[in-house]
C-alpha cells in the first residue's frame, strides 16, 4: 500500500510516497520539496492557509503525475510554540485470562481520557501524540503487558498537547487540496521513531529536530520515550541575524547560512544591490550570540525534561546542519562534542530511497511520519458525536471502535454489556451489520441511525446514540429500520416523497415490514440530490419568450439545493425556487485569456447589450411570458487590448500589429488564446 507523507515546515514543505516491505523497511519511491515563496508559517504554525495549500497542491500534483497515482490520504505531523505535555496514569482490572494488544490499547486510551481539554487560561487543547512510559501488572514493572496473566494492569502515559487552532489549521489546509489526514503525530515523535529504534531506547538519548521555526525535543530512557518539549527558536533566528548584519533579504541570508559549513567564503548581494564576499569565520562571529541563545534554551529544556544531561544527542532537521550550533549545544550540556551527532536519512537502516538526492538530516522527520503511518503506529484524530456531545477520539492503528469510544467517555463495562441472544448478521450495501439482541440491561448503540455492534470502527462525522435496554428485547429486525424515504421540501412546503428501491437477496422487495433473516444481503438504492432535483424540475411551470426573433421555452423557475438533512426516519432534501433570468438564457460572457507581446492577460468583457420590448434592461431581469429580447454579446477587438499598454499615439512613428502572426487591424475581433503582437518605433525628439 502506497503511503503519502508531508512534512509541513516553517520554511519548506516536503512530500514523499513509498511503501513498507515485510522486513519493515520504508522504501521511498519519490519525493518533492518546495520552499514557501513567502513566510506563510511562523514558529511551526500555519498562518496563511491559502498560501500553504498552494505549495502542498503543487507537491501533490507533481508526485501524482510522475508516479501515475491519485493521492487522497496523507500522513502529517504537527509542531508549534505552544506545545504542552501532561502525564496521566490508570489502573484497571484485566477482564480476561491474559492481556492482549486490544486491552493494552484500551488501557492507554482510558488513561488519555484524563487529559485536560483546556489550560488554566481557557485555551482549548488537543492531544497530538503520546507514549506509554511505564507498565505494571499486579504492581510489578513490565516492559510489555501483552501475553501476560494478571488481575490488575497499570499504565503511565505522557501526552503532547497543542491548541485546537494549530490542529484545525493543519486539517483545513489539507482539505483545501483534497487530502484527508488519516495519520497525525508530533514531529519529534516521528523523528525519534525512525532514528532511535527500540533496541537503542535503553540508552538515554535526546533527539532534537531543529527546523526553521522551532526546535522539537523527545527523550528516550530505559526503553521508553519519556517526554517531549519545544523551543520556539531555530534556524530562522540565525538567518535573521545574518540578514540584519549584512543587509540581506531573507532568501539571500538563508542561502548564506546553508553554505557556511561548505565554503571558506560566500558571495552574495545586499538589498542595495551591492556584491559582497563574506568570510566564514566572520559570519560565525555574527551568528554566535544567537546560536548561544538557541543552544542554551535547548539544553535547559533537555536537562529539565531528562533530570540531567543525556548520554547522547541526535540532531535532525535542516536547522541542525551548522557545526557551530552542534558544538555550542555540546558545551551547554557539558558532554563531549562527539556525543552530539547529526543524523541523515541515508544513515538510517529502516529507510531505502529509490530516487537519488534523498539525503540529509532534513528528510528524517518526513521519513518518520511515513514509517509510522505505514507500520500502523501512532495516532489519528476523529471528531464524532456521542449522545449530543462533540468528542475528539484518538485513533490507534485502524481506528477506535464504538467500545473504545464509550469507555473513553465515561461508560463502564457493566453499563455497556448485557446477556446476549444470538445476533443477526446481514449485509447492508456491502457492509456487514450485526444486530445484538440483548436482555437484562446493557446498551443499544446506534451509529448514524443504524444499530451497530461495539467492534465497529468509527470515523469523523459519525453520530453515536446509546439507549438503555432494560427489558428483554424480542423486537423483530424489520427492513423499514434501514430504509429512509427522501422527502422533497420546496419553498418550505412538502413537495414529494420518494422511497428508494430495496433489493433483498437480489430481488426487489416493496414490503418494508419484512423481517431481516440471518445472512440476508440488503441493497438500498442511494438517490443523489441533484438527480432528485432534475426529476422535480420537470413539473415546474414554463415560460415562453423570443430571443432575437426566435421563439423559445424554458422553465419559469429553477430549483436550488439548500441542504440535505437526515434523521432517524427520513432524508429531507430542501430546495428553494429562483426565477429564471435573462442571463440564464443568453450567451455566457466570461473573461478570455490572450497574450499581448508574449505576456498572458485576462480581458474582461464589457456589459452585454440587452434590449427588452425596446428598452435596455439588466441581465438580472426575470423572464416573463411573451418577453421579446434583443441580445448582442460584446465582442472584444484588438483596440481594447492595446489600451492596456499606456502608449501615447502621438509618439508612434511606425508600428507593426499582428494577431497570431498575421497582420491585423485595430477592429479585428479577438478569441480565447489569441496572441497579439504590437511593436512600434517612437518619434525622435527635435
Amino acid at each position: 500500500m502506497t503511503v503519502f507523507a508531508l512534512d509541513i515546515g516553517t520554511r519548506k514543505v516536503t512530500g514523499i510516497i513509498g511503501y513498507m516491505d515485510e522486513d519493515e523497511i520504508l522504501h521511498v519511491l519519490d519525493f518533492e520539496t518546495i520552499e514557501h515563496p513567502y513566510r506563510y508559517m511562523l514558529d511551526g504554525q500555519i498562518h496563511n492557509i491559502e498560501g500553504v495549500a498552494k505549495v502542498i497542491s503543487t507537491i501533490k500534483k507533481r508526485l501524482e503525475e510522475r508516479n501515475e497515482v491519485k493521492l487522497e490520504e496523507v500522513a502529517v505531523a504537527v509542531a508549534g510554540r505552544f506545545l504542552k505535555t501532561v502525564t496521566c496514569e490508570l489502573e484497571m482490572d484485566v477482564p480476561m485470562d491474559f492481556v492482549d494488544s486490544d486491552f493494552v490499547k484500551q488501557l492507554e486510551l482510558l488513561a488519555l481520557s484524563k487529559i485536560p481539554l483546556s489550560d488554566q487560561d481557557g485555551l482549548e487543547l488537543q492531544c497530538v501524540g503520546y507514549s506509554a512510559v511505564e507498565y505494571k501488572l499486579d504492581g510489578l514493572w513490565m516492559k510489555s503487558l501483552v501475553g501476560h496473566r494478571g488481575k490488575k494492569a497499570y499504565v503511565k502515559v505522557v501526552a503532547a498537547l497543542l491548541p485546537n487552532q494549530v490542529v484545525d489549521a493543519m486539517i483545513s489546509t489539507l482539505k483545501k487540496v483534497g487530502l484527508k489526514p488519516t495519520f497525525m503525530t508530533l514531529e519529534p515523535i516521528a523523528a525519534l521513531e525512525i532514528t532511535v529504534p527500540e533496541d537503542l531506547r535503553i540508552l538515554n538519548i535526546a533527539l532534537v529536530d531543529i527546523g526553521a521555526g522551532t526546535s522539537d525535543i523527545a527523550i528516550s530512557k530505559a526503553g521508553f520515550i519519556v517526554g517531549y518539549e519545544m523551543v520556539p527558536m531555530a534556524g530562522d533566528e540565525i538567518t535573521e541575524a545574518l540578514a540584519q548584519n549584512y543587509l540581506l533579504d531573507f532568501q539571500a541570508a538563508e542561502q548564506l547560512k546553508r553554505n557556511l559549513d561548505s565554503f571558506e567564503s560566500v558571495e552574495t548581494v545586499t538589498v542595495t544591490d551591492k556584491k559582497v564576499k563574506i568570510d566564514r569565520e566572520e559570519a560565525f562571529k555574527v551568528i554566535k550570540p544567537t546560536v548561544e541563545v538557541i543552544a542554551k534554551q535547548i539544553a535547559e529544556k533537555i536537562v529539565k525534561l531528562n533530570n540531567g544531561s543525556p548520554s547522547v544527542v541526535f540532531l535532525v532537521g535542516g536547522g541542525s546542519k551548522l557545526s557551530i550550533l552542534r558544538k555550542e549545544l555540546a558545551n551547554c550540556l557539558q558532554i563531549p562534542e562527539e556525543r552530539v551527532s547529526l543524523k541523515s536519512v541515508e544513515q538510517i537502516q529502516k529507510v531505502k530511497s529509490h530516487k537519488q538526492g534523498f539525503v540529509g538530516s532534513e528528510y528524517v522527520t518526513v521519513s518518520g511520519i511515513a514509517y509510522m503511518a505505514a507500520s500502523g503506529s501512532g495516532s489519528i484524530y476523529d471528531m464524532v458525536e456521542i449522545n449530543g456531545q462533540k468528542v475528539k477520539l484518538l485513533r490507534i492503528g485502524q481506528g477506535q471502535t464504538v467500545l473504545h469510544a464509550l469507555l473513553q467517555n465515561g461508560f463502564n463495562l457493566s453499563e455497556i454489556f448485557g446477556d446476549f441472544k444470538p445476533p443477526i448478521t446481514f449485509k447492508l450495501n456491502g457492509e456487514i451489520i450485526t444486530i445484538p439482541q440483548r436482555k437484562l440491561g446493557g446498551l443499544k448503540v446506534f451509529v448514524n441511525g443504524v444499530e451497530t455492534p461495539l467492534y465497529r470502527r468509527l470515523k469523523t462525522g459519525d453520530v453515536v446514540i446509546t439507549e438503555k435496554n432494560n427489558t428483554e428485547d424480542d423486537e423483530q429486525v424489520l427492513l423499514s429500520r434501514y430504509v429512509k424515504p427522501y422527502v422533497a421540501i420546496v419553498d418550505g412546503k412538502e413537495f414529494a416523497i420518494v422511497t428508494p428501491k430495496v433489493y433483498v437477496n437480489g430481488q426487489v422487495l416493496e414490503d418494508l415490514n419484512y423481517q431481516i433473516q440471518e445472512g440476508d444481503i440488503v441493497e438500498v438504492e442511494k438517490m443523489d440530490a441533484t438527480e432528485l432535483m432534475k426529476r422535480f424540475e420537470e413539473n415546474l411551470q414554463v415560460v415562453q419568450f423570443y430571443l432575437n426573433g426566435e421563439k423559445k421555452q424554458v422553465k419559469k423557475h429553477k430549483l436550488r439545493l439548500v441542504e440535505v438533512k437526515e434523521d432517524e426516519s427520513q432524508i429531507k432534501v430542501i430546495f428553494q425556487t429562483e426565477p429564471v433570468k435573462i442571463q440564464d438564457v443568453i450567451e455566457d460572457s466570461k473573461p478570455i485569456k490572450i497574450k499581448l507581446n508574449g505576456e498572458e492577460i485576462i480581458l474582461n468583457r464589457k456589459n452585454n447589450l440587452v434590449v427588452v420590448n425596446g428598452n435596455y434592461v439588466p441581465v438580472e431581469t426575470p423572464l416573463e411570458e411573451g418577453m421579446e429580447i434583443l441580445f448582442e454579446p460584446y465582442k472584444p477587438i484588438v483596440a481594447d487590448v492595446l489600451t492596456m499598454l499606456n502608449i501615447n499615439p502621438r509618439r508612434i512613428k511606425n508600428y507593426t500589429l499582428l494577431v497570431n502572426g498575421q497582420k491585423a487591424s485595430f477592429v479585428q475581433e479577438l478569441k480565447e488564446g489569441d496572441e497579439v503582437t504590437f511593436q512600434f518605433e517612437e518619434k525622435t525628439e527635435d
